[in-house]
């Protein structure tokens, strides 16, 4: 075949390579002089879906220097490819769903990982606890692993990763897991249960009066004289920080930003400071309130979402 001079993603399915996600080859098998070829790219993107990869086969990449995104699903991999892995500086996203022979993670605590999907590989308990110390790993996926229950209660430490798994562990075990990563990542404060009630009524009463406004924002649009004094006069009831961000630049949702959420837990900063955890219901999307005693009342400060960590956001 007549290889282009540039490429900046190759994926391999069924016998065929496409480059660029549109010129395709028929490509019965990767060999090695194939994957050298590609190695040579600066690709930011490489996925192979069911193809026999072997360690062996991925060392033309060690240390490719472009590589954000790289896939092996369903392939030959065993431990000894993580070096490969683990020579590339900008790799972020790493999925090996299905190479039944990887349990450990040997060679990538220095990685900058986000993203490490092993679903349907034998990852076992120590191999978490290795994910684990992964500094920038917010997401491992892990289901039909051989990872127990008790190995992943032993990573509840780390507030920051966020194991999926869907099949591996009940809902309430999830559930349990995350309340015990929030108790670990709580100050040695005495909850203030009286001002937990107090800032809990504070945000319904703010979802309710938030969803009442984007309701009304989507009769009414951008260009209605009530929109912004009518959400002014919300953030003056509810908000400490003024004018915040949607006063300045409207924005709503169509289904309510709020209409879903659901208190899991708090957490006391100070006497007059503390956090009220939520989950939107339909999504599982979660968010932090950091809530401020202004006055004989309580005000939101700030929302921060659970993206990779917690992260400010606007309200």
């Amino acid at each position: 075949m007549e290889w282009p001079k540039r490429a900046r993603t190759a994926d391999w399915e069924n016998g065929v390579l496409t480059l660029d996600r549109e010129k395709k080859f028929e490509t019965p098998e990767l060999t090695a002089e194939i994957m050298e070829r590609l190695a040579r790219y600066t690709l930011v993107g490489f996925h192979v879906k069911g193809c026999p990869v072997t360690d062996e086969l991925l060392a033309p990449f060690a240390g490719h220097k472009s590589m954000v995104n790289f896939g092996v699903e369903d392939g030959a991999l065993t431990d000894a490819c993580f070096p490969v892995f683990s020579a590339m500086p900008k790799l972020r996203y790493l999925l090996l769903d299905g190479n039944a022979a990887i349990s450990g993670l040997p060679a990538l605590q220095g990685c900058k990982l986000d993203l490490l999907t092993l679903n349907r590989t034998g990852l076992d308990d120590a191999g978490l606890l290795q994910a684990a110390s992964i500094p920038k790993l917010s997401h491992i996926q892990i289901d039909h692993t051989a990872v127990t229950y008790e190995g992943l209660l032993a990573i509840a430490g780390n507030n920051r990763i966020e194991p999926v798994a869907h099949m591996q562990f009940t809902k309430e075990q999830m559930e349990h897991f995350s309340q015990l990563q929030r108790e670990k990542a709580k100050n040695p404060v005495q909850l203030d249960k009286q001002a937990v009630e107090e800032c809990r009524r504070v945000l319904s009463a703010f979802f309710a009066e938030m969803t009442e406004w984007e309701q009304y924002m989507e009769q009414a649009g951008f260009e209605d004289a009530q929109a912004v004094p009518r959400l002014l006069a919300i953030w003056e009831k509810y908000v400490s920080e003024k004018p915040g961000y949607r006063p300045l630049g409207l924005s709503y949702s169509a289904q309510g930003t709020y209409n879903g959420e659901e208190f899991l837990d708090a957490e006391q900063i100070t006497k007059n400071k503390l956090c009220i955890y939520t989950r939107e219901k339909n999504t599982g999307f979660d968010r932090r309130f950091l809530m401020k005693r202004v006055g004989e009342g309580w005000m939101i400060d700030a929302v921060q979402e659970r993206l990779n960590g917690w992260q400010r956001s606007e309200l």
